[in-house]
Parts: C-alpha cells; structure tokens; sequence
C-alpha cells in the first residue's frame, strides 16, 4: 500500500537517497526537488521511478559526477546547456536565471539541453519559471510535452487525443533504459520561457485542466517497494 508523504519528506528521501550515491549536497538538493515537484504533479517516470534508474545509471558510470554543463548564447534569446553527461536539474539550474532574464526582457526565450540524464518533465525548471511569473513549455523528443502557469507549483502535460501525432509518438516511445551497456548519458529537451504581459502565454493554457489545490495538502502517494529498491539502488 502506498503511504503519503508531503512535498518536503520527498525532497529529503530523494536527496538522501542521492547523497549516498555521492552526489554533492548542492547538485542532490536541486535534483530531489526536481523529483518531488515531478512526483506531486503525477509524472510518476519522472519522480522516484526516474531517481532509480538515474542512481542505477550512475553506478554504471554513465551519469558523470564530475559533469560541469557548459551554457551557451548561440542566437538572440536563444541558450544552449550542455550538461556535460550529467545530471540534467543541476544544468537546467545553473541555466535558469539567464532565461528568465531573456524571457521578461524579450518576451520568449528558448533553451535547448543536450548530453543530460533523462530530464522528464523537467518540473524543477517549470515550477522557477512560474516562480517568476513567466509561462513555461517544455519538449522532449519523443513528443512529450508540459506546460506551467504563473505562480504554479506543478507542471501539467499538454491534452493527446488519439488523433494526434503527439499521442502516437508518445505512445511508441520506449521507456529509458537504465542498462550497464551503452555511453554517458545523451538526452536533451527544450524548454520555451513566454512573458504572458506580452505574448498572451495565457491562451496556449486553455486547454490545460486547472490545479484544485496544493499536492502537499492531501499528500503525495509513494509505493514502499519503490523507495526499497531506491534505497538498495
């Protein structure tokens, strides 16, 4: 039976969790909050389950520890973050206050993340762009895609009706792997900062459903036998 457990409890067991795996306590705070925003907001292969595969692949040595991401300016209010095959939160962090920037003194801005860990819904990210009252959108290649308001705590995936293209791409991806073989880790995701004062970031929200309530407030479900292999990851 899966107990409940608040937005805090879940960044502590997530770190914890990192730092025994020798993670640095700086990187395993933003990571764990990044599994505990994507965990409250129901993106289960983005929180804990994704956490046991990252500390698996990084066992194999295919998520750098030593990993320094590189940022770049290639174009206007573009960013480009090489997170060196790395964790992807700690990147996207080090990346956030240029976009923010870029995003309330251009109106939209652009990043591109490269040679990360599987960054997921990349909820740590979102939730400090709505933190800054920007509108977020986030891709991934395999057509997922997420969407934080203002002021929001959880990001939300876009509607895929079985009509779209979205839905069957996600539909035929495969889940990550966290196999010995294969190299450092490769992925990469974009993330589009929008200034809803001059872009009317708000109407690409409609069809998003709207978040009742804080997830801290009922409780976040999270199955024992998953945090166990965690723990003995």
């Amino acid at each position: 039976m899966a107990e409940l457990y608040d937005l805090s409890d879940l960044e502590m067991l997530a770190k914890d969790c990192l730092t025994r795996a020798g993670v640095s306590d700086g990187d395993a705070r933003i990571i764990a909050r990044d599994v505990a925003l994507a965990e409250a907001s129901g993106e289960r292969n983005s929180g804990f389950e994704a956490l046991l595969r990252d500390i698996r692949l990084l066992r194999y040595g295919r998520v750098h520890l030593d990993a320094v991401a590189r940022i770049s300016a290639p174009a206007g209010a573009v960013l480009k973050v090489d997170a060196g095959h790395g964790f992807s939160a700690p990147a996207l962090a080090k990346a956030l206050p240029s976009l923010i920037d870029a995003a309330l003194s251009e109106g939209l801005a652009l990043l591109h993340l490269t040679n990360s860990s599987d960054p997921g819904a990349m909820a740590g990210a979102m939730t400090g762009l709505a933190s800054a009252d920007l509108v977020g959108i986030s891709l991934r290649p395999n057509g997922a895609a997420y969407a934080v308001r203002p002021g929001a705590q959880t990001v939300t995936p876009f509607e895929a009706r079985a009509d779209t293209m979205l839905s069957s791409l996600i539909s035929l991806a495969p889940a990550p792997a966290d196999s010995p073989m294969d190299g450092p880790v490769t992925h990469s995701g974009w993330i589009a900062a929008l200034n809803p004062d001059v872009t009317a970031g708000h109407d690409l929200l409609n069809s998003l459903p709207t978040v009742k309530a804080s997830p801290t407030r009922a409780g976040i479900a999270l199955a024992p036998d998953l945090l166990a292999q965690i723990v003995n990851a």
